[in-house]
């Protein structure tokens, strides 16, 4: 081989060796940044998966804590509506009883208060039925024992009524003394009954006398 051909040979070889070196350089080059994005891909996916995990740990605790929550406050709105239930019923029957007792005790007022009404009623009508009485069994005595000719049968007790004379001012009213009722000026026992005495209608009534029901 002459110096021409090792020549040759040499500026050949000298190209390839060129021509290598940057396709072994990007060779490398990529082949780096292939595993540094396989590698940060890795390490992101493990920091999501991290993250995800958290999180899932973190809404499970939440949740978990907020059912807790949930159960405690019904169970205490369960006791309290119970409670305030039986404290209701307790008071509506403390109310009813007392209602009931109220009504038993007026009930009972009432009866007595009609009771002692129709007492008292009774013993005027029977106190008004004995002055209404006395002065016809006054004016039929004389008319009695006067002769059959005799026409004025009632003139003598008629005197003897207008013994009580007229009263001491006009507005008095005659007090049956006996009876505890007053009548006042023009009714039919003004002045007229055995027992009496004339009195203003306000000192007969301070005095616990009663008007005549019968109005005579």
């Amino acid at each position: 081989m002459n110096k021409k051909q090792l020549l040759i040979i040499a500026i050949v070889g000298l190209m390839l060796s060129l021509g290598a070196g940057p396709v072994l350089a990007q060779t490398t080059a990529t082949d780096t940044a292939t595993t540094t994005t396989k590698k940060a891909k890795a390490d992101a996916d493990k920091a999501a998966d991290a993250t995800a995990d958290t999180t899932k740990q973190a809404a499970s605790k939440t949740k978990a804590e907020a059912n807790k929550a949930a159960d405690a406050t019904a169970a205490a709105s369960k006791k309290t509506a119970t409670k305030t239930a039986a404290e209701t019923t307790k008071a509506a029957d403390a109310t009813a009883d007392t209602t009931k007792k109220s009504a038993a005790k007026t009930k009972a007022e009432a009866d007595k208060a009609a009771d002692a009404t129709a007492a008292a009623s009774k013993k005027t009508a029977a106190k008004t039925a004995a002055d209404t009485t006395k002065p016809a069994t006054a004016a039929a005595a004389p008319a009695a024992s006067a002769p059959a000719g005799a026409t004025p049968a009632a003139k003598p007790a008629a005197a003897k009524a207008a013994a009580a004379g007229p009263p001491p001012q006009k507005g008095m009213v005659w007090v049956n003394t006996d009876s505890g009722v007053y009548h006042k000026e023009g009714t039919r026992y003004y002045g007229k009954t055995k027992q009496g005495k004339y009195m203003t209608e306000a000192d007969a009534q301070k005095a616990g006398y009663k008007p005549s029901k019968s109005g005579n």
